[in-house]
């Protein structure tokens, strides 16, 4: 019998399944009426990168990302092998968590959780089981786990909507990292997660009025965040065969401005006709703004001149997202490029991102390699337009030298460039023209440049 004969019942859009041929599909059902148990997973380390879950020896989820998980999967009652290999830079993997036996009982669910910490050497595995049982008509079925190894014990309140926490205690105390609670039955209904310090009535956490419909059964998880806000964690609601996220209500959005546009002025940044950023100096950035979340207006005026707006656009930004939103062009055609960020930092890579914003370089080749020499080198990027960018690049820790060309030459218009990277940080650099226009070309260094 194959592993991966069951995995054909699971359809979840984040992860790669990995198939296994099988000459003889008549065993499937007999298989299916055995004895059985069953297995989930979640990817819940905050520093760690994609990684691979390995059954006996069999690749059985693929590419699970950071929040990520799968939903039950059902296996024969017997001894399995379950290792996590994670993902490296250059397609490398190396084996993090594991083999480890794992014995599947008759009608047992079982939820292996990886967390802890890649960069501190607490990564592991915490493994928890539970009968597969049915509960009442009419209810739903929580259980809490607090997987964040950077959030201290805390208390948690499971309320009605805008109930008043003040008076009333915990419906879990001081619970800390790695641990748990026991299933909780509640009816059906509107409820309000808040979580706080251990005996502190602030509140860190906030999920807001959720709407928990009967038959609800979810694992909530508190994890890490590396989005956006002040809130330590977000939480992730797990259930039989999903996993989403549910942020801090007060998370809003973050957004960061690049003044890009090489001949224009000093500007001021209006958001919905307030000024947010002033007397911005090109080729300057901002650090990142806390936002609610929710549709923009988005105004650039020359700082000399207000009331002049050379940009006006509507922009949307979304709760526990990031953004970087650049001017571009010269001033004729000044333009706004607004770009999704990712800031989670993965201690087993260097993450490295070019965006083109030179008006004067015209469509660009970009050369990544470890010499300055690239006349035997095809480009990593050919014919970026201005305005592209390379999205996020897995790179191992290292030295790397960045050479950008006219497409179809090879002749250096930035570069090359030495730059050492380091595992667990993010680097972004923006190709710009000089000050007013035209050659020599720089860049614009962000992150941790």
């Amino acid at each position: 019998m194959k592993f991966c004969t069951h995995l054909a019942v699971l359809a979840l859009a984040p992860l790669t399944l990995i198939g296994c041929d099988d000459d003889n599909d008549n065993d499937i059902a007999p298989l299916l009426e055995e004895p059985s148990g069953y297995i989930r997973v979640l990817h819940a380390s905050p520093d760690a990168p994609a990684v691979n879950i390995q059954v006996n020896g069999d690749t059985a989820l693929a590419n699970v990302e950071y929040q990520t998980g799968s939903g039950f999967i059902e296996l024969p009652t017997e001894t399995y092998q379950i290792a996590v290999d994670a993902l490296l830079p250059n397609d490398a993997t190396a084996t993090v968590l594991g083999p480890a036996e794992l014995p599947v009982d008759e009608d047992t669910e079982y939820s292996i959780i990886a967390l802890g910490k890649v960069a501190d050497q607490t990564l592991a595995p915490l493994i928890l089981s539970r009968a597969k049982t049915e509960f009442g008509a009419g209810n739903i079925r929580l259980q809490v786990l607090h997987a964040s190894p950077d959030a201290p014990a805390v208390d948690i309140y499971l309320t009605e909507t805008n109930a008043d926490i003040s008076m009333i205690s915990p419906a879990l105390s001081n619970v800390p990292f790695m641990t748990n609670s026991d299933l909780i039955e509640l009816a059906a209904g509107q409820y309000q997660v808040r979580i706080t310090p251990a005996n502190d009535k602030t509140v860190v956490f906030d999920t807001g009025a959720l709407s928990l419909p009967a038959g609800t059964d979810l694992m909530l998880v508190a994890v890490t965040n590396t989005r956006t806000g002040s809130s330590p964690i977000n939480v992730l609601a797990w259930s039989d065969d999903s996993v989403g996220l549910i942020a801090d209500i007060n998370a809003g959005s973050e957004v960061r401005v690049v003044h890009a546009s090489p001949d224009a002025p000093a500007v001021n940044v209006l958001l919905n006709d307030t000024i947010a950023l002033a007397d911005v100096p090109y080729p300057i950035a901002s650090d990142y703004l806390p936002l609610a979340q929710g549709s923009y207006n988005v105004k650039v005026e020359p700082a000399a001149a207000p009331g002049t707006f050379v940009i006006h656009a509507d922009v949307n930004f979304e709760l526990n997202t990031a953004y970087t939103v650049l001017a571009i062009n010269e001033l004729a055609d000044i333009a706004p490029l607004v770009l999704v960020d990712e800031r989670r930092r993965i201690a087993t890579e260097a993450g490295l991102r070019l965006i083109h914003a030179s008006p004067s370089a015209g469509s660009v080749d970009i050369y990544l390699g470890t010499d300055s020499d690239i006349s035997d080198e095809t480009p990593a990027f050919s014919n970026v337009a201005i305005g592209a960018e390379t999205g996020r690049l897995i790179l191992a820790a290292g030295s790397y030298t960045v050479t950008v060309t006219p497409t179809g030459s090879q002749e250096a218009a930035i570069g090359p460039l030495q730059v050492t990277l380091e595992a667990g940080k993010l680097y972004t650099a923006i190709a710009r023209d000089e000050v007013g226009g035209g050659l020599p070309l720089g860049l614009i260094t962000l992150d941790d440049f």
